[in-house]
């Protein structure tokens, strides 16, 4: 990699490797790395305190200081807000925020997380046989050795699924391009055996939004994009009506096999959970009669509700999720900036459409904050990188 965090190539090394373990939630302790990052990153600025914005900063302390203050009684979850704050940090200090240094730390993360599930993947094979893997609805953790929820591991598959559109049709390293697409489909395979529905919908979503958004926004109508485009949709549709085929019409009495595993079982009930929608909307009357926090509300539900800003609300109070809104709105407003730029390439455009497409998605599916927190750091790093582009970069 070129000189993304330092001048010094020893420095530069040490902090890639210590965001790619963050990004593979080494141990699962990757939120814990992030203080190391901050303090290399200060000594590196001569013990300059740098950020794009103290305001934005500020802000991001005070939801820190107020997510802790009303959760803190409910746990260690109490303090994830305070990582928030230095994953701005460290995306406000790239010393060259250019284009490439950005897709650098893009892909840097995609890879890490994708290899969490591979890894998953094959510690449950190996550990648990076959039978398991293909038929169990527990599955495991290759750190931790422990339970995890399937929604924990196939959030990590997001950036990859994210920038798969500008990998098929805009990336020119092939070595990059071909290893990422098959990570992506290590990762699909495993995230189809735990029975994931929402990498399916995002993948679906990701394509036609940047396909729309490349052919009338950005004008692209080059015969060589249509044909590449015309043969991957092809493949995907004779694909997907094979598998409805053999499941509806019994092919070669494949039906009763395929309705042993979880994931068909999954699919069959369709792509939404009608539960997620009641939880959704159940939890609005109930949030002006707690609005300190306390995770009353999941406890009346019965579940958490599948929202990153109402989990804040539900986990710590109005006064963090008011700030989140705030910052939330900040983070809309950077990325439009990027759309907008005409000093930017289209390629990077389509980058960003997509990761951001799997990251809004993703914020109003699962209860991020508080389910998987790591996401949302790295939401908040790419997004200090891009801020750090559209004042200082190219």
């Amino acid at each position: 990699m070129s000189q993304i965090w330092s001048q010094n190539r020893y420095i530069n090394l040490l902090v890639n490797v210590l965001l790619f373990l963050t990004g593979i939630n080494f141990f699962h302790y990757g939120q814990l790395i992030l203080p190391v990052i901050c303090f290399i990153l200060f000594i590196e600025n001569k013990l300059q305190f740098k950020v794009n914005n103290p305001k934005i900063f500020i802000l991001l302390c005070l939801f820190a200081v107020s997510f802790y203050a009303f959760s803190y009684q409910l746990g260690f979850y109490s303090v994830m807000g305070f990582t928030l704050p230095m994953a701005y940090y460290i995306g406000c200090n790239m010393k060259n925020p250019t284009e490439d240094n950005i897709k650098k730390v893009i892909y840097l993360f995609a890879i890490a997380m994708a290899l969490h599930v591979v890894l998953n993947s094959i510690y449950e094979y190996i550990v648990h046989g076959r039978e398991k893997f293909f038929m169990s609805t527990t599955h495991y953790d290759f750190w931790t050795k422990e339970k995890i929820s399937n929604t924990s591991t196939a959030i990590n598959i997001d950036l990859l699924l994210g920038s798969l559109y500008y990998l098929f049709f805009h990336e020119k390293k092939k070595i990059l391009k071909y290893g990422c697409i098959l990570l992506f489909i290590v990762s699909m395979f495993y995230l189809m055996i735990i029975g994931r529905r929402t990498p399916v919908m995002m993948l679906f979503f990701v394509f036609v939004i940047s396909f729309i958004y490349e052919v009338f926004v950005l004008k692209n109508t080059s015969a060589k994009f249509r044909r590449n485009f015309m043969i991957l949709a092809g493949i995907a549709l004779v694909t997907v009506i094979s598998l409805v085929v053999i499941y509806a019409f019994d092919v070669f009495g494949y039906k009763s096999v395929l309705e042993e595993y979880h994931i068909v079982q999954k699919f069959t009930r369709g792509f939404i959970n009608d539960q997620r929608f009641e939880l959704y909307f159940g939890s609005f009357p109930l949030m002006p009669k707690y609005p300190f926090g306390g995770q009353h509300i999941s406890t009346i539900l019965g579940e958490q509700v599948h929202d990153f800003w109402i989990d804040i609300y539900d986990y710590a109070g109005i006064v963090p999720c008011a700030l989140m809104i705030v910052y939330s709105v900040i983070y809309f407003r950077n990325v439009m900036a990027i759309m907008k730029s005409e000093r930017l390439t289209n390629d990077l455009k389509i980058l960003v459409l997509g990761i951001m497409i799997c990251i809004i998605m993703q914020m109003f599916l699962e209860p991020v904050m508080t389910g998987a927190s790591l996401f949302a750091i790295i939401a908040v790093i790419i997004n200090a990188l891009l801020e750090r582009m559209i004042l200082h970069g190219e």
